[in-house]
């Protein structure tokens, strides 16, 4: 059997005697609980029936009141609420579980007032950072052959028209100003899709204009220590230039400004020039900070250890398109 549990929370005590002549009415063949509280009847009760026609019956006795389940933004007085409640237990007519039993909320609220809405024509859209301003232009509008009155869009939604000057968008006649709104908004995706796409491009070109001298003089600094050209080498070594040698992420040498980097150049423990670096795609930029992946076969007599290829990371430090810090994880 389908027992339904129905309560009726009643917030205004004055009502109450309203509430119990209307279940009075339905000659319900069941007890029905009413508890009192300080601001509140509270009343349930338990039906092999939903009972809606009680719904009804309490709604027309206030005839500026209104049911709804959604309360929306902000709050209002509740005057009654009704919960109805189906166990999951229950079994139909035939024996078998209800598929959905019944669980469900209703409000009795003050009536609302159809006050049209007003907007604001212009839409803000974030570029990541970059705010883009649109509009959505609604003047009146008329159908000549019906004479009937209506709204409609503007063929131009990056500016705002106050004027006659813009074409009318061939859509159609709106019967309020909201809904050509909404309507106007739903056009602009594609505007702003194709506008953030070029947002991007430029963002790119930016950036590669950007990177664009970095990487020339990162680049001329590999090609350099290739070929063990000292004059190329120090073309875009700034004068207090530190050096890094790193192993497993510790400093196994360091050298201070551009003499002591030559001199370890010079050295027989250098280990940055004539490897014939390759430089990975793996380029990192985080200026003044940019960081490369390399790969290189290790200079050996032993034929076997040539034979496998190495990879390193080279962190360089630019500050006024001069390398002022060469961290060498090679």
């Amino acid at each position: 059997m389908i027992e339904t549990s129905i309560a009726i929370s009643v917030n205004r005590k004055s009502d109450i005697e309203i509430i119990q002549q209307k279940i009075i009415e339905k000659s319900l063949q069941f007890p029905v609980y009413i508890c009192e509280y300080e601001n509140s009847y509270q009343i349930n009760f338990t039906s092999d029936y939903e009972e809606w026609e009680l719904d009804t019956a309490i709604l027309n006795c206030f005839p500026d009141y209104e049911y709804t389940t959604d309360l929306e933004r902000g709050r209002k007085e509740i005057r009654v609420q009704i919960s109805r409640c189906q166990s999951e237990l229950c079994t139909d007519g035939w024996g078998r579980p209800l598929e959905s039993p019944l669980d469900e909320t209703k409000y009795l609220i003050k009536k609302s007032v159809n006050k049209p809405a007003n907007f604001n024509p212009k839409i803000k859209v974030l570029f990541e950072d970059k705010e883009q301003y649109y509009y959505v232009n609604v003047v009146d509008g008329i159908n000549k052959a019906t004479d009937e009155k209506g709204f409609l869009l503007l063929d131009n939604f990056k500016n705002k028209i106050e004027d006659n000057t813009a074409e009318i968008l061939k859509d159609r006649l709106y019967k309020s100003q909201l809904e050509a709104f909404h309507s106007g908004y739903n056009k602009l995706s594609e505007l702003v899709d194709g506008d953030f796409r070029l947002h991007l491009e430029n963002k790119k070109k930016k950036i590669r204009e950007i990177e664009k001298l970095p990487r020339k003089i990162i680049r001329d600094f590999i090609k350099a220590c290739n070929s063990f050209d000292e004059v190329a080498i120090s073309k875009n070594l700034d004068k207090e230039l530190v050096y890094e040698k790193r192993l497993n992420w510790k400093t196994i040498l360091q050298t201070d400004g551009i003499a002591e980097f030559k001199e370890y150049l010079n050295s027989s423990e250098q280990s940055l020039c004539s490897k014939n670096f390759k430089i990975r795609s793996s380029w990192t930029f985080n200026l003044p900070n940019i960081n490369i992946g390399v790969k290189y076969f290790p200079i050996s007599t032993d034929i076997e250890k040539q034979s496998f290829q190495k990879y390193g990371q080279i962190n360089f430090t630019l500050e006024n398109n001069m390398i002022t810090c060469i961290i060498d994880e090679s």
